[in-house]
């Protein structure tokens, strides 16, 4: 039988120019995987006996609709299976059901081929998911803080570190195959959900607080907590204050655009402390202003303020005040409206934070050996929810590689491994102490 019928040829490594090419009067043998695109009415395409990875064939509609053969899927690991016995015309066949485009999506994820060298096709060179358009462009854009020692800033070398950073180098690991296929983006406070939503960047990781209205009304997704921090208050020891109460009269200074500036403002007006104000769109302003004795106290996530004072020349002549006025969950952010890329970056954050509780290290990762015990039960599961998302099986394992476990990475940049020797605190695992807690991946 002689059907029209287009592929669409992909990229197989980065720096090579994607090519539509189009063939015509070729016959179609055994079809499988058949799902619509862009939606019910968008064009149906299946998988040929001939098709190699990441190609679909292009078909009637029919093959598409409610109990086709053709559209019969069963999931498997490994190489998608092609229904040998499917005839070409329409079968009804009530008790099945049409495959999704998820279900698609993930039996081209388990073809041999990386899944960075795969795009699944559709009828427009327009990339159909931020996926797609991430591995064809070959590297992941992260919005990150412009320098916040400990979450995202640039080290002597010139790298960027931090904990941010890391979570987007995993992210990248996960997807790509290759950490290190990053373009970090700085960002200030007042920019950075701009950036998000004009698609400058495919995730914000960059210390920034989870909320309602955010969430909701911002047309955000969060996906996780990647610390939990609080908001507090800098100040000078000449100053002689050992409350933040003791500030009436001063001069607070906040960075504007931010949830520490309503945070400030509601605890002085519930506490009945007057104060002046001042506020300053960038970070850099902020303390340099704070260090020039414009401002007798500033406020920020009391992370930040470990972070500023470690840096300051003489950081034993500066006090954070007990006082811890807010809850900030700090998390990383993306666009609502595609549910394959929440997930994809919900996941990451949820393995790292498994793979450090279930003892799955930056050395066992990389040694190449079997895994066993919990750990191996841990990327099992990984592997089998993550090709339905377009993962290698290997997907979580190749993360923890690069960056290390929640633990590892966190040590490394805030802990005591790190320049601010923080403790774990509440972020310690649930089990040891904290609140540090991820939803189970088997």
């Amino acid at each position: 039988m002689q059907r029209a019928k287009a592929r669409l040829y992909v990229a197989a490594a980065v720096g090579v120019t994607t090519t539509l090419v189009c063939f015509s009067n070729m016959a179609v043998a055994d079809l499988s995987l058949c799902a619509f695109r862009s939606g019910p009415k968008g064009p149906c395409t299946c998988k040929a006996a001939d098709d190699g990875p990441g190609r679909f064939t292009t078909v009637k509609r029919s093959h598409c609709r409610r109990g086709s053969a053709a559209g019969k899927l069963k999931p498997t690991i490994g190489k998608p299976e092609v229904n040998k016995a499917a005839p070409v015309g329409d079968v009804p066949v009530a008790s099945e059901r049409p495959v999704t485009n998820q279900e698609a999506h993930a039996a081209a994820a388990s073809s041999p081929q990386s899944p960075q060298h795969i795009v699944t096709a559709s009828n427009s060179a327009t990339p159909e998911s931020k996926l797609d358009a991430i591995r064809l462009r070959g590297a992941l854009n992260c919005g990150v803080n412009e320098g916040l020692l400990g979450f995202s800033y640039r080290a002597s070398t010139g790298e960027w570190a931090g904990i941010d950073v890391d979570y987007c180098r995993a992210i990248a690991a996960a997807i790509l195959g290759d950490s290190t296929r990053v373009e970090f983006v700085p960002l200030d406070a007042s920019s950075r959900f701009d950036a998000l939503k004009s698609g400058k960047i495919d995730v914000l990781s960059r210390n920034t607080t989870w909320t309602m209205n955010r969430d909701v009304d911002m047309g955000l997704e969060f996906v996780g907590v990647l610390y939990f921090d609080g908001q507090g208050f800098m100040t000078s020891d000449g100053k002689g204050l050992v409350s933040a109460q003791q500030l009436a009269g001063a001069t607070v200074c906040v960075q504007s655009a931010t949830t520490t500036e309503a945070n400030m403002a509601y605890y002085f007006k519930a506490h009945g402390v007057d104060v002046a104000v001042k506020t300053f769109q960038s970070r850099d302003e902020m303390v340099k202003a704070y260090l020039d004795g414009v401002c007798d106290a500033y406020s920020a996530d009391r992370s930040a303020l470990f972070a500023d004072r470690s840096g300051f020349a003489e950081p034993t002549k500066h006090t954070i005040l007990p006082e811890v006025i807010s809850k900030e969950p700090l998390g990383p952010v993306v666009l609502q409206g595609d549910q394959e890329w929440t997930e994809i970056a919900r996941w990451v954050l949820a393995g790292l934070i498994n793979a450090e509780e279930v003892g799955l290290t930056r050395e066992a990762a990389l040694n190449g050996q079997e895994l066993d015990g919990d750990a191996k039960r841990l990327t099992e599961g990984a592997g089998a929810s993550g090709a339905k998302l377009r993962l290698e099986w290997n997907w979580l394992r190749t993360a923890v590689a690069a960056v290390g476990n929640y633990g590892e990475f966190y040590n490394a940049n805030i802990g005591k491994g790190g320049a601010l020797g923080m403790d774990r605190g509440l972020n310690a695992l649930w089990k040891k102490g904290g609140i540090l807690f991820a939803p189970p991946m088997w």
